[in-house]
């Protein structure tokens, strides 16, 4: 992936915000949104440990939803991630019940490798988050 470059994929928009800081939004949940951000993943991975970078960061607050299938890319990268010694961070929102659910199961399947960092934000609006 290229430094500020949005790529869409469907519903799924990714962008890489800074050398260390990967910002998806939007829904994940079609099996060629899922294919594509595998890819896309797997190529990131392979940037991150080129650079040997110690720490990466994942703003998922404007991740509106994800199918279970889905979830096994981040399991994946986060396996990869163990395995090369990086840390992964993910930005979540309070107020996304999936957000809480998903990420406190995915950092229990590597707590050494994965931090959550939630946030606790009003959604947009001022109404309740759905």
């Amino acid at each position: 992936m290229k430094l500020g470059e949005k790529v869409a994929v469907e519903s799924l928009e990714v962008e890489l915000k800074t050398p260390t800081e990967l910002r998806l939004a939007g829904t994940l949940s079609t099996p060629t949104a899922q294919a594509e951000f595998r890819r896309m993943l797997q190529d990131l991975h392979a940037q991150i440990v080129a650079a040997k970078t110690p720490a990466f960061s994942v703003d998922v607050q404007a991740l509106r939803f994800v199918n279970s299938t889905a979830i096994r890319a981040f399991v994946d990268w986060i396996s990869r991630a163990a395995h090369a010694g990086y840390t992964l961070a993910f930005k979540t929102s309070a107020s996304v019940t999936w957000h809480r659910l998903s990420f406190s199961v995915l950092k229990s399947l590597a707590p050494s490798t994965v931090e959550i960092l939630e946030t606790h934000a009003t959604p947009a609006g001022g109404g309740p988050a759905t």
